[in-house]
């Protein structure tokens, strides 16, 4: 079964919902958009994005881990359908 770059995109994100939201869950998830000209920065809670209109920011990362020790980073760009994930050991 072939999965769209869009679909793949929306389950990515949804993955990273799920990661920052189990107990364990340790990191921030922040946001970027642009206002008037400029780009802006802000935390979001990760739980906030299932009802937002993610195409509103240039960018999303999550900057995640576990208690365990484990990190992580997830970063999309959603108005191109885009996500690139790097893995800290």
């Amino acid at each position: 079964m072939f999965i769209t770059p869009t679909q793949d995109f929306e389950q990515q994100l949804g993955a990273c919902i799920n990661a920052m939201s189990q107990d364990d869950a340790i990191g921030q998830t922040l946001v970027f958009e642009r206002t008037s000209g400029t780009l802006h920065m802000r935390h979001i809670a990760t739980l906030d994005l299932i009802d937002t209109d993610i195409g509103r920011y240039e960018m999303v990362v999550f900057d995640g881990g576990s208690t365990s020790g484990d990190s992580w980073k997830h970063i999309f760009f959603p108005r191109q359908r885009e996500h690139c994930f790097v893995y800290e050991a």
